[in-house]
């Protein structure tokens, strides 16, 4: 399997970053204990490129932009599905957010219509499922919160980050082409 960092080149025009600046992003979540520890130099020695390591790299340059924001970025990724009837998102089947954006860089199912939400203010993100058309009129989206609950709507002041569909998308094959 390829290695995390062999695999930046690749996502980092999506995400408007340079490959470098995602090397820095890998190194902080290797100190936060998040990501393997490098053993040697060279090849296989880091983090592999998996759905679950890619996830974690995703979320730490959504969750902010500061690259020191380790207790943010630990708190949004292993933040739990909210709902009062269920323990695990029925989309994705996880039961925090780094699991589920691993399942959806990991499934084409699942990955084929969301996008992603985060608030950098509060450790919670929202995966939108939009659904088909149904008799002429759009059915409303499924929506997985996983976080805090917090009504967005009625925030006074947000700030958010998006991973859009084809930003997603790109990701998935950027992790599928390697391993």
């Amino acid at each position: 399997m390829a290695s995390l960092t062999s695999i930046l080149p690749k996502i980092a025009p999506t995400l408007g970053l340079t490959p470098g600046a995602l090397y820095e992003r890998q190194r902080n979540l290797v100190r936060m204990r998040l990501l393997p520890t490098p053993k040697g130099r060279g090849r296989g020695s880091g983090a592999e490129a998996t759905p679950e390591n890619v996830a974690l790299l995703l979320i730490a340059v959504l969750a902010s932009d500061n690259q020191s924001d380790v207790e943010g970025v630990q708190r949004l990724a292993f933040a739990s599905y909210i709902d009062k009837r269920r323990n695990r998102c029925s989309l994705t089947g996880k039961q925090n957010f780094r699991d589920a954006m691993a399942h959806l860089l990991s499934h084409d199912d699942a990955a084929s219509h969301a996008y992603i939400e985060v608030s950098r203010l509060e450790p919670c993100a929202v995966i939108f499922f939009p659904t088909a058309f149904v008799r002429g009129i759009r059915d409303l989206e499924k929506i997985s919160h996983f976080g805090h609950s917090v009504e967005w709507s009625h925030s006074r002041f947000r700030v958010t980050s998006h991973l859009p569909n084809p930003a997603l998308q790109d990701m998935r094959r950027a992790l599928t082409t390697e391993i």
